[in-house]
């Protein structure tokens, strides 16, 4: 019979990702932690060796307020992503590891999947991948880089059992 492993997966996929999460927002039946984790998780683990995120729901005026004071938009969007490492050296401690915050606003995520005919399952998925990718350096602003990002993306959502969310029907 053989010998139970030390480490478990999930033993070691917890010593790999922490997720910090907090649910601010004033509505009810939306994701669960544990939906946020996997999709997260889903993104970074083929390239991160430890990774330690927050994300945190809030509703539309405090999301509106970080958009307006770190983007200079005054209005709420669906996800606002905070790299600890953007354009710094990193301690060495710290240099193997993804760190940084999300900050999504539910009410923005399900008026946008209603106008795309999308379930909030899908939507929020797509967007918590989409804030940890741009977490690990992915950007959309050149249209290669959208087309990279896009790809990755799907490809990921994919794998989760979603479809492509770029698709127009």
């Amino acid at each position: 019979m053989k010998r139970a492993k030390k480490y478990p997966f999930p033993t070691l996929q917890q010593q790999r990702f922490t997720l910090h999460f907090d649910n601010q927002s004033s509505l009810s039946e939306l994701p669960s932690e544990k939906d946020f984790y996997r999709w997260a998780w889903h993104a970074l683990k083929n390239e991160y060796r430890r990774a330690d995120i927050s994300i945190v729901l809030l509703d539309e005026e405090p999301a509106r307020a970080y958009n307006a004071d770190y983007r200079g938009k005054d209005y709420a969007t669906n996800v606002l992503s905070f790299a600890l490492n953007e354009g710094e050296i990193m301690p060495d401690q710290l240099s193997d590891g993804l760190y940084g915050d999300l900050i999504i606003c539910p009410q923005v995520v399900l008026k946008e999947a209603a106008e795309q005919s999308k379930t909030p399952a899908q939507h929020f998925a797509h967007l918590t991948i989409h804030g940890t990718l741009h977490l690990m350096g992915y950007d959309h602003i050149e249209d290669n880089e959208a087309e990279i990002m896009e790809t990755l993306e799907t490809r990921l959502l994919n794998q989760l059992g979603y479809p492509n969310p770029y698709r127009q029907d």
